[in-house]
């Protein structure tokens, strides 16, 4: 009994003192604190991370990297574009740089050789400017694509799938109804016989199936280097049939006639034999003598110094200004430019001249690209690159 009371007495727990209670609160408070401060640390790391992240992957490539009128072009799809543009580019640098070392190699190289070796030189060095310029030049033709997108809806301008999918079938080689060909014999006549030749076989023509295979390997491949999808894939060559669509809108409205003036000239070196020119014309002489006498242009002295008719935008500015402020049959004072020192006269104004066919060809010709000259650096854009928009090199797939 008396042993069974002392291992009871021993089981009590001891009543801790009022100051080892405090001391015990206080080493849990901090041992609390600790933890707290801990995970604290980690929520905000952790938050950090998640927001880098975020940003990284998710609101820089949606941000735009320019607007059109508002309309937004995300960053993602310029890296899509870049990419797909740089590895084009490079994959050209590098057949071409390929086919240069194996002529510069040849110890005797023949006069074909030396053409070739200029080609490829030219072509390496555009190639290698296309890379350097690669990112405004992929900004810019993404903000093309999208003012011609605006400027079609509003002209009315569409593409049906039907034309879609021409143009696609078209690029890839298939022709989906091609024309019958009629084989035909040549037949040689000679003295004694007559030999009638082997018509030439029909060229094979790409089947559905081939175009279905080759579209579905191009597409794949965009997809699995590039990120693109199939609906941007698409998109391309959309952009490209709405450009044709909008340049021959465009074409047709070009002006067929335009203010223009018919001038002749004296071109000299200096202001001194300039103003000596204009003593000689107003004492009387020739304008036509003079011109063959005196001026530095070969390619109009012996015409007495005839320009023809010209609008604007044919002659340096300073030359244009002071022919289109001349009265018919007046004579200008010398007039500087990087050419030297002209002396102007006026034969005949025309306010609504016709345009030269050769001139009027051109321009519509360039319609567009005139167009998009003047919108691309409009208050219609805003651009908002920078070069961490650009992907990381160890992003790009050559």
């Amino acid at each position: 009994m008396a042993k069974r009371a002392k291992q009871a007495k021993q089981a009590e727990p001891k009543q801790l003192t009022k100051k080892q209670i405090a001391k015990s609160e206080k080493v849990r408070r901090r041992e609390r604190n600790t933890i707290i401060g801990i995970t604290l640390v980690a929520v905000l790391v952790v938050g950090v991370l998640i927001y880098g992240a975020i940003h990284e992957y998710l609101v820089k490539p949606n941000s735009p990297i320019a607007t059109v009128d508002g309309v937004p072009i995300s960053t993602r799809l310029y890296q899509k574009y870049w990419r797909y543009a740089h590895a084009n580019t490079s994959a050209s640098l590098r057949e071409y740089q390929a086919e240069l070392d194996k002529l510069n190699v040849k110890a005797e190289k023949s006069d074909t050789d030396t053409i070739f070796i200029q080609y490829y030189q030219q072509m390496v060095q555009q190639l290698k400017s296309q890379l350097m310029n690669l990112d405004m030049a992929v900004l810019d033709s993404m903000i093309d694509d999208e003012l011609v997108r605006q400027e079609a809806r509003k002209e009315g301008i569409t593409v049906t799938p039907e034309e879609l999918q021409a143009e696609i079938e078209q690029a890839f080689g298939f022709e989906r109804n091609p024309p019958t060909p009629t084989p035909t014999a040549v037949v040689t006549e000679t003295a004694t016989v007559t030999e009638t030749a082997t018509p030439e076989p029909t060229p094979t023509v790409m089947t559905e199936a081939q175009f279905q295979s080759a579209y579905a390997r191009q597409r794949d491949y965009l997809q699995q280097q590039f990120g693109f999808t199939e609906q941007e894939f698409r998109a391309l060559f959309e952009s490209q049939l709405l450009r044709q669509k909008l340049q021959a809108v465009l074409a047709e409205r070009v002006p067929t006639t335009e203010e223009q003036v018919h001038a002749r000239h004296i071109l000299v070196d200096t202001e001194d034999e300039a103003k000596k020119v204009v003593e000689r014309l107003k004492a009387g002489e020739d304008f036509a003598a003079l011109a063959k006498e005196l001026s530095k242009d070969d390619t109009n002295k012996e015409q007495g110094g005839d320009l023809g008719w010209f609008g604007r935008g044919v002659m340096v500015t300073e030359f244009e200004q002071a022919a289109f402020s001349l009265q018919p049959g007046t004579i200008s004072d010398p007039v500087k430019t990087s050419y030297g020192y002209h002396i102007i006269e006026v034969l005949e104004k025309d306010p609504n001249h016709p345009v030269d066919e050769a001139t009027l060809e051109q321009r519509k010709s360039s319609a567009l690209q005139d167009w998009l000259n003047t919108q691309r650096y409009s208050d219609r854009v805003k651009r908002y690159w920078s070069s961490d928009k650009k992907p990381r090199v160890a992003e790009i797939t050559s």
